[in-house]
């Protein structure tokens, strides 16, 4: 039995429900990375590549990583440019494939995708999906999802709290081979794909001295370093919470968020080291408790969009309420993109963006309301920029949050934040400002 593997969000070995579901009866797996020309091209509202400079080549490191680990246990790798639907049954055709397996994604266009491949396949070749991209297993919530509550604070207590979180499947030490006499095709130059996605240049990713990320690559390898130096070498979940706020340097937060939004790190696994965590220094401390809180929260978001479909991404509210009225200025948008509004904060913030792929939490909460409510413009504009900018970009995460600042989220409450105030106290005596803005 041949089963082909539909590889996605889901870039690891470690906690795989796909490769730790496979019986001893498949003699041949086929993972298959498609490179889909509409998920690396235009976006809707500002035409730029969805994936852009920094999220590309780190992508393109992951996925050299799960290759050289595929091949250390007997398997590899076939990569393809070409939509799913199109490229995947003509390989399940030739190969004779019994099934294709692949995990389940949650947001629109992406569950589109594997409805136009199971239509594309036909009858005789199941698509079977699985779950490998939440903490909480949908199957497992006391609730139907159709009953998901328009509030965290009740997802938290009335569904988290009743839903059991699911120990990591373990690591395979072998794998099937591939099919019998089948050369996989090679890991494509960037310089194809950025031609592709409308990129002049081929991206190259350049760490930056003043980046607040680790200096690790992509890949299950440097996401695995990065939690055991986070959580076990350094201890430093017990004090998170005092400063996930922070802005500057590598230990502040845990910076996992590039790997688990590619699927180079499992959310499972990270619940696990906070166990061990737990277990090694006793009471729970309030940085283990706030790091299971944002875990929840990337969750909740996955959920709601997978309650609200296309929903979760119009302009308007999942209550029905209108955004704030808007002033459309591209060059002021521009302004806002370039780090050059006039406000140092939220300058400073983009321009680390731009430079790195990346923000801080509160940097993207101060960016964005300073976009939506100062600048009163379009939410969209930006949630589309912080996808062709962000390293970590992840589709649930990223406009459910944008949403929740623009106010048309599950909240009927004005979310603008008080951007000066902000400044103040988390960037007090300027040195943020000043490492951005020099």
């Amino acid at each position: 039995m041949t089963v082909l593997y539909w590889l996605r969000n889901d870039l690891r070995l470690h906690d795989n429900a796909v490769l730790a579901a496979l019986p001893p009866h498949v003699t041949a797996l086929l993972p298959v990375y498609c490179f889909d020309p509409v998920a690396l091209g235009p976006d809707a509202y500002l035409g730029l590549p969805r994936m852009g400079p920094h999220r590309l080549p780190f992508l393109l490191e992951a996925l050299a990583d799960l290759q050289r680990r595929y091949v250390a246990l007997g398997a590899g790798i076939h990569f393809v440019v070409g939509r799913p639907e199109e490229a995947l049954p003509a390989l399940a055709r030739q190969l004779g494939a019994a099934a294709v397996w692949t995990s389940a994604e949650h947001t629109t266009e992406e569950a589109q995708a594997e409805e136009a491949l199971q239509a594309a396949l036909g009858p005789h070749t199941p698509l079977r999906r699985f779950e490998t991209l939440t903490l909480l297993h949908p199957g497992d919530l006391p609730i139907a999802l159709r009953n998901l509550p328009f509030s965290f604070s009740k997802f938290r207590f009335d569904v988290a709290a009743r839903t059991p979180v699911r120990p990591p499947e373990p690591t395979p030490h072998q794998l099937p081979p591939l099919p019998a006499g089948f050369a996989p095709a090679a890991l494509p130059p960037s310089a194809a794909l950025a031609t592709g996605a409308g990129q002049p240049t081929p991206p190259v990713r350049s760490r930056d001295r003043r980046s607040a990320l680790p200096a690790l690559g992509g890949g299950e390898t440097a996401a695995l370093a990065r939690l055991q130096d986070y959580a076990v070498e350094r201890h430093l979940i017990g004090r998170y919470d005092d400063t996930r706020n922070q802005m500057l340097g590598e230990a502040f937060s845990t910076k996992f968020s590039p790997w688990l939004a590619n699927g180079s790190l499992s959310a499972r696994q990270v619940w696990a080291a906070i166990d061990d965590y737990d277990a090694a220094y006793g009471a729970r401390s309030k940085g283990a408790l706030q790091l299971r809180l944002e875990l929840l929260w990337r969750d909740y978001f996955r959920l709601l969009a997978l309650r609200t479909g296309p929903d979760f991404f119009r302009w308007r509210g999942l209550r029905g309420q209108l955004p704030k009225p808007t002033k459309p200025d591209r060059a002021g948008f521009e302004r806002w993109t370039q780090g050059r509004t006039g406000n140092a904060f939220v300058d400073a913030n983009m321009r680390e963006l731009s430079a790195t792929g990346f923000m801080s939490n509160r940097g993207r909460q101060n960016a964005a309301s300073y976009l939506i409510h100062d600048l009163h413009q379009d939410w969209r504009w930006g949630a589309a920029w912080f996808e062709h900018q962000l390293i970590d970009y992840d589709p649930a995460s990223n406009w459910g949050n944008w949403k929740y600042i623009a106010g048309t989220g599950t909240d009927v409450r004005d979310s603008a934040f008080d951007v000066a105030q902000q400044a103040q106290r988390y960037d007090r005596q300027g040195r943020y400002v000043r490492t951005w803005q020099p």
